[in-house]
């Protein structure tokens, strides 16, 4: 297991994780897995993992009254067929690959929101598309997010963070299974997730004001697209350096 202050640094970037998500639905693995990374790599992805489906949970129970079921149904859906494929992808293609390839998605969904919002309709084909790119990302790298948050850019707050908790919850929990199944999540990486755990129930505690603020003056739709943006960015970065120290 890593020495205290290697668990001080992540439980602190986690607990911001979770005051973020908490407060948008999306945010998490987007703060706290490059801090993780850094710190502890041979604890990722298993270790956010667990504590993304706890967060999720939690989020789940909050708001559930607002989740969106027929957009989770088919992001579901799409985030087993992404999730199965990660399974082997992660045998075959370096995690340095589709970290630059998540990221010039993101990059260019974005793109698109930030000039037309209409470029980016909620249906079917977009609900599964998004749901299997988080599902190859957020099995890889733990970071799949920011993709079908794109898709509810434009509802309210309270849409948004419940349907997105309902999704996290099965979603994680999923991709968690077939780690074990492929045999790439040891138990270290569990044990030190659970250890997280008191940092993301205080994050989580802490954004219900955070959340009320965020609801108003149109503000979730703007916070969404910045968080997406960060993500990409922190996927490029990340994608490059691998390259450039392999």
């Amino acid at each position: 297991m890593p020495e205290l202050s290697v668990l001080v640094f992540a439980s602190a970037a986690v607990f911001l994780g979770a005051l973020v998500q908490g407060s948008l639905g999306v945010g998490l693995a987007l703060v706290s897995a490059p801090v993780v990374q850094i710190a502890a790599p041979s604890l990722m992805p298993g270790s956010l993992l667990l504590v993304a489906a706890v967060l999720a949970a939690l989020g789940a129970v909050r708001e559930i009254s607002h989740t969106d079921w027929y957009g989770v149904s088919w992001a579901m859906a799409g985030r087993i067929v992404g999730t199965v494929a990660a399974s082997y992808v992660i045998l075959v293609v370096s995690v340095s690959t589709l970290d630059l390839l998540s990221a010039g998605i993101t990059l260019g969904v974005v793109s698109l929101l930030a000039f037309d919002p209409a470029r980016l309709p909620r249906n079917r084909g977009t609900l599964l598309a998004s749901g299997a790119v988080a599902g190859l990302t957020g099995t890889t790298s733990s970071i799949g997010g920011p993709f079908i948050a794109l898709v509810y850019h434009r509802e309210p707050g309270p849409t948004v963070r419940g349907t997105l908790s309902v999704f996290y919850t099965a979603g994680t929990l999923l991709s968690l299974g077939s780690l074990t199944v492929v045999g790439r999540l040891p138990g270290q990486q569990l044990a030190f997730g659970a250890l997280l755990l008191p940092a993301v129930v205080a994050g989580f505690a802490l954004s219900g004001p955070v959340r009320r603020r965020v609801d108003g003056g149109g503000r979730m739709r703007g916070a969404v697209l910045v968080l997406a943006v960060v993500a990409a960015l922190v996927l490029l970065v990340r994608g490059l350096a691998a390259i450039g120290t392999g």
